[in-house]
């Protein structure tokens, strides 16, 4: 069941590791959800909707022979995290890394090429 969260208040913060497309920066103070504990990503590096990924998607149907069939269950992979547009739980960084992988399942395109498309919608 997905968590409504709710950031618990100023005083109730968390000292944990500050990290950053996996590099760590020392400790930050981080907000935390009251109903779940998840504690909240304060990065730069926030997740995207899934909107994101579906515009990469038709670039590379341009660029590669990809059916609909394969984007669709490329999506449907992506969809199926149910965690994978959550502010809380996921990063930009874990977002790229399931949607390569979703990629590489379905599709027989190397991920150094798929890559610099990521970089583009920036």
């Amino acid at each position: 069941m997905k968590c409504e969260h709710k950031s618990c208040g100023n005083k109730e913060k968390l000292w944990l590791p500050f990290v950053s497309r996996e590099v760590e920066y020392g400790l930050k103070v981080h907000p935390y959800c009251v109903h779940c504990g998840a504690v909240k990503n304060i990065s730069t590096d926030t997740p995207k909707r899934i909107g994101y990924y579906i515009n990469i998607l038709a670039m590379i149907r341009k660029s590669f022979r990809i059916s609909e069939a394969q984007i669709r269950l490329i999506i449907n992979e992506l969809s199926s995290k149910e965690d994978f547009e959550d502010p809380y739980w996921t990063t930009g960084f874990a977002q790229e890394k399931m949607f390569l992988a979703a990629i590489s399942k379905f599709c027989n395109i190397p991920e150094p090429t798929i890559k610099p498309l990521l970089a583009r919608l920036y």
